[in-house]
């Protein structure tokens, strides 16, 4: 084996392969891409079969001790890195992943939260034409005495002398509300699965319960009531049920698209598989919020608080919420434990035509690695006459 050739036809693979370690061991933005992840791949196993030649053919020390660096570098970065800590990975979540999923599939989210509106706006009309039809939508608890009576013998019981709002007493109604409401949650994405039907009918009917309770109360004239009662909780519980549900209709748009643009419905649903675990975990922490207030400070009447200031409150959570999913910048980019598991990933977003005929990257030229050159060869001296041996076996 001639080492000068040797090394001239593989030294340009070498040193694209120590570049791409070198953005990957680095953090260098941006990320390797689908393309790179595959020529990192190729380019590892190109590698390794490259050391193995020097190995058996026993070439230079220094040329074989450099490729075993590097394959050792590019073995370390293929591999599986080792999970953050949990905290860590709690707050990426809330910090950024959830809002990027949030923001990635926004069209299902919106979808999801015109279906409840519409509900809402059903409920609301349909009660003002036909009252008798909020006895058969609205749970039968709200009927035993009309919305100003409720009101009033909540304002009263308020108001006595001895009465002190002690947040213990809450606080198993507390944890009842935010662990059903996450049961809600979980019911929507779930239901999901069956082409988004049963998920958008769910979704359907709580808005028609909350647009004819709305009725009601501003019927009896305690509308202000209602607002400051169901809006310090309700601007969190409401859209969590919405981002719950956008999870799982992520499932249902796949089935009734047939995959769309990745060709096939598991194709779609391992492209966005993380979108729908961030979404639904987002959706969880809203409802613990959400239960923490609903079972606290949404149930004191203007006797402690005034309405006008629970309706500030509402105002700006909602607000804080929106800022918070669509508008405060975040870091988007998908985090991969691996070049294979991104390179997996990409893999299965990609559409179906580039999966079948996949594409070969073309290695991009970059500095030669720092091998040592062999020695120029003296000139050469006579040679001495060859005598004539007899071969041995």
């Amino acid at each position: 084996m001639n080492l000068n050739d040797f090394i001239s036809s593989r030294r340009t693979r070498w040193g694209r392969l120590t570049a791409l370690l070198d953005r990957l061991e680095g953090g260098l933005q941006p990320p390797l891409n689908r393309n790179e992840s595959e020529e990192l791949f190729a380019l590892y196993r190109l590698v390794s079969s490259d050391l193995n030649l020097m190995q058996t053919a026993g070439g230079s020390a220094g040329v074989r001790d450099y490729l075993e660096r590097l394959v050792a570098r590019a073995y370390q970065g293929l591999a599986p890195q080792p999970k953050n800590s949990i905290w860590k990975g709690w707050w990426r979540l809330l910090r950024h992943d959830f809002p990027a999923s949030a923001r990635r599939q926004w069209a299902v989210l919106f979808f999801a939260a015109a279906v409840m509106f519409s509900g809402t706006l059903f409920g609301y009309i349909a009660t003002s034409v036909r009252p008798s039809v909020a006895v058969s939508i609205v749970p039968g608890e709200f009927w035993r005495q009309k919305p100003a009576q409720r009101v009033e013998k909540r304002y009263q019981a308020q108001s006595l002398p001895g009465f002190s709002y002690r947040p213990g007493e809450n606080l198993l109604f507390t944890v009842y509300l935010f662990t059903h409401n996450i049961l809600v949650g979980v019911g929507c994405f779930a239901l999901a699965a069956l082409y988004g039907v049963f998920t958008v009918a769910m979704l359907f009917f709580n808005g028609l319960i909350l647009g004819s309770l709305a009725q009601r109360y501003i019927a009896d004239g305690v509308g202000t009531y209602l607002f400051a009662w169901v809006g310090p909780h309700g601007s969190f519980e409401l859209p969590a049920i919405c981002v719950a549900s956008a999870a799982g209709l992520i499932i249902s748009r796949a089935q009734w698209t047939r995959g769309g643009r990745w060709g096939s419905v598991m194709g779609a649903i391992r492209a966005q598989r993380r979108d729908m675990i961030n979404l639904l975990l987002g959706s969880a922490h809203m409802f613990v919020v959400a239960g923490i207030f609903e079972g606290g400070f949404s149930q004191l009447t203007s006797a402690i608080i005034p309405y006008w200031l629970k309706i500030m409150v509402a105002i700006l959570l909602f607000l804080t919420l929106t800022l918070y999913l669509f508008f405060i910048p975040v870091d988007a980019a998908p985090v991969s434990t691996s070049p294979l598991e991104a390179m997996e990933m990409e893999s299965a977003a990609a559409p179906a035509a580039l999966r079948q005929t996949p594409q070969r990257a073309t290695p991009l030229a970059a500095p030669a690695p720092p091998l040592a050159t062999p020695r120029p060869t003296p000139a050469a001296a006579p040679l001495p006459a060859p005598t004539m041996r007899k071969a041995t076996p």
